[in-house]
């Protein structure tokens, strides 16, 4: 069997098959490479902006169901840790840092003695609304740089690959 020449793009380095599939698994392969790529560099850069704020990223992502919800300022702990996606224990953690931060003021629940309920602070609420202003801002600089036509599927393919990755609730 003869060795096949691997082409250029063995030649930079990539050394996936740059061959096109009759079912186009090849190409989608190779974009959802690049997409994930585009996010980890996103999420670093992310990260860095929120170290210079103060905060962590997971202690931001922690916050976020504050900022999906009709400017709720309060949640139980378990409630916030579900809606964060993480585990109790885990929100705790990083409930500590956020306290001492002054991101957040936790207290005993009025309606159960075992709940306690996460607070945040004018401190806090600062913070959250500032970082959904800039990730509303990416969010349209992402949107305004796709093409017309681009634009109009983006919505539909996102809730298909949210839904066939298995995040969607």
């Amino acid at each position: 069997m003869p060795i096949a020449d691997p082409g250029p793009a063995a030649a930079s380095g990539d050394t996936r098959d740059q061959r096109p599939s009759a079912d186009g698994r090849a190409d989608f392969d190779a974009a959802w490479d690049e997409f994930f790529a585009a996010i980890r560099r996103a999420r670093g850069r992310a990260a860095q902006e929120a170290e210079r704020e103060g905060l962590s990223l997971a202690q931001f992502q922690l916050l976020y169901p504050f900022a999906e919800r009709d400017r709720v300022d309060s949640l139980p702990v378990g409630a916030l840790a579900d809606a964060a996606g993480v585990a109790q224990p885990t929100a705790t953690r990083t409930l500590d840092a956020l306290e001492r931060h002054g991101v957040v003021e936790r207290r005993p629940s009025s309606e159960d003695r075992r709940s306690v309920i996460v607070a945040l602070t004018a401190r806090g609420r600062r913070l959250l609304d500032h970082k959904r202003d800039l990730v509303a801002a990416k969010r349209r600089a992402v949107y305004e740089s796709l093409e017309p036509g681009d634009r109009e599927r983006a919505a539909g393919l996102l809730r298909a690959l949210a839904a066939a990755i298995g995040e969607r609730r």
